[in-house]
């Protein structure tokens, strides 16, 4: 909207330069413009968290942010909670985008941390929350599980992988989830015990999985859960055949009984 100037505000000279115009540029003077003050001043964002509206992110993310904020160590200064909020809503963007942490994951002990660092770490590990993304301390050999074992083996086969890294709890959680379904479908593929026994792959009536057509192209979670898939299938395989090898070498046979060629166990070291 174009604003309109009062002439009443302005000298005479520069009315006459405004209304007569300028022959010269030296003629005409400097008039400078009259700034309207009158407009309000922008509002501060708050709103009534008494209310829930999941219908409006704005609100629902202040509102939440704020509620942290009032339970966190820099209460005491409300200036802070601006940043809060700005980091508050940087974590959880970081996190829908499945982008790995520009904060560390937990507060160093002993530290002060930045509002805009805590509310970041808020909004982030909220994100993680939310979708129930299981994670492990596997350096920790306390409240031990065969779950949290075979989390801690694909958390390492990530790694290897090379999918993502090491840091986003959203690469790893689609990469366990991945290995976790190929480890469980192993178990279920009809097979023989020859086809172990050759080293070949068992295969059933049906492929283990079905990957899109553009696989190749495959990026972010998507590929992170494939690749996880392909590796814990394999791993289940090779686990199965290994304890069958050991089962074999351990039963008794008959000396004049013969198996089939690759089931036969191996010959005792004679040098032992």
């Amino acid at each position: 909207m174009r604003k309109v100037v009062s002439v009443g505000f302005l000298p005479a000279v520069a009315v006459l330069a405004i209304l007569q115009g300028c022959s010269k540029p030296k003629e005409c003077p400097k008039v400078t413009p009259v700034v309207d003050d009158s407009r309000p001043a922008a509002v501060e964002e708050s709103y009534d968290c008494s209310i829930v509206d999941n219908s409006d992110p704005m609100k629902q993310t202040w509102c939440e942010a704020r509620s942290l904020f009032d339970e966190s160590a820099a209460a005491g200064d409300p200036e802070a909670f601006g940043p809060f909020l700005k980091g508050f809503r940087q974590g959880i963007n970081d996190g829908r985008r499945a982008e790995v942490s520009s904060v560390a994951r937990e507060p160093l002990e002993g530290q002060n941390e930045k509002p805009f660092e805590a509310g970041y770490r808020a909004g982030y590990n909220g994100m993680v929350d939310k979708l129930g993304i299981l994670e492990y301390d596997c350096r920790d050999g306390e409240q031990a599980s065969e779950y949290k074992d075979r989390w801690c083996e694909a958390e390492d086969a990530y790694r290897i992988a090379g999918v993502g890294s090491s840091d986003n709890p959203f690469m790893r959680g689609r990469f366990v989830d991945g290995y976790m379904a190929g480890g469980r479908v192993a178990l279920t593929v009809p097979t023989s015990m020859e086809s172990f026994f050759s080293g070949e792959n068992p295969e059933g009536k049906q492929p283990a999985i079905f990957k899109p057509e553009d696989s190749e192209n495959l990026q972010g979670t998507t590929l992170a859960f494939y690749r996880g898939f392909d590796e814990g299938y394999k791993a289940m395989i090779a686990s199965i055949r290994e304890s069958i090898n050991q089962v074999m070498q351990q039963m008794q046979i008959p000396n004049d009984m013969q198996l089939p060629e690759g089931l036969m166990p191996p010959q005792p070291d004679q040098g032992q």
